[in-house]
């Protein structure tokens, strides 16, 4: 997978592949941060729900994840209201070198999935891992945004969250918004939804080789 950052507003993708969607394992995780800036942000939670799509009428029940992080530099009040995530909350939680651990040993021998991952998500984890001179991510790695467009390239909107929940008709009520695991569970249902739609389609493979370009989602102003 290829990903080259054209503006503020936009990125491209290309380059990416995966044959066989309906057969393989996934693990749908999430972060909350100090902010989205993966050279002066941290991250102070992470969450993930592991499934496979035969087995998706109860999410619920999925195997779950969850922790937070100890960061080095302080949640600022405007995204502690945001996230709810907070400085008591990750007073004494672990650091990243063991939280990003078990979170490999959780999701090993799946593809990793997110919303909004290929301009947040990943770059955050990327950039942690860089920081501590250990591995970053190389597992497959989906983003719903991309699958989204990838079957409805007519869309003129920021592929939100909020816009994926009214397009495909998925409910979050009974989910906490901004913590991570809950937002595991949320995504999932949309992902799930998604390859419905795909099955639907007949499509089996994600083929992305010249450049798609994507909406960037805007995070509001501190």
């Amino acid at each position: 997978m290829k990903l080259q950052l054209i503006s503020e507003a936009e990125y491209a993708v290309s380059e990416l592949q995966m044959d066989n969607l309906m057969s393989h394992h996934y693990c749908v995780f999430d972060i909350e941060a100090t902010g989205p800036d993966p050279e002066k942000d941290h991250i102070t939670q992470i969450g993930a729900v592991r499934f496979s799509i035969g087995r998706h009428n109860n999410l619920e029940s999925a195997a779950s994840y969850m922790s937070y992080v100890q960061s080095p530099v302080p949640i600022s009040p405007f995204i502690e209201q945001l996230t709810g995530v907070t400085n008591q909350h990750i007073a004494n939680a672990p650091g990243w070198d063991k939280v990003y651990k078990e979170f490999l040993d959780f999701a090993e021998g799946t593809v990793l999935v997110t919303q909004a991952g290929y301009e947040y998500d990943w770059p955050l984890i990327q950039a942690e891992c860089y920081r501590r001179s250990i591995a970053g991510l190389s597992m497959p790695i989906l983003d719903t945004k991309v699958l989204y467009q990838y079957v409805y390239p007519e869309e003129k909107e920021v592929i939100s969250t909020n816009l994926l929940l009214k397009r495909v008709g998925v409910d979050d009520s009974g989910l906490a918004r901004h913590d991570a695991l809950d937002d595991s569970r949320l995504i999932a249902k949309i992902f799930v939804r998604l390859m419905e739609q795909y099955r639907e389609r007949s499509i089996d493979s994600l083929k992305i080789i010249n450049p798609m370009t994507v909406k960037r989602f805007q995070l509001p102003e501190t």
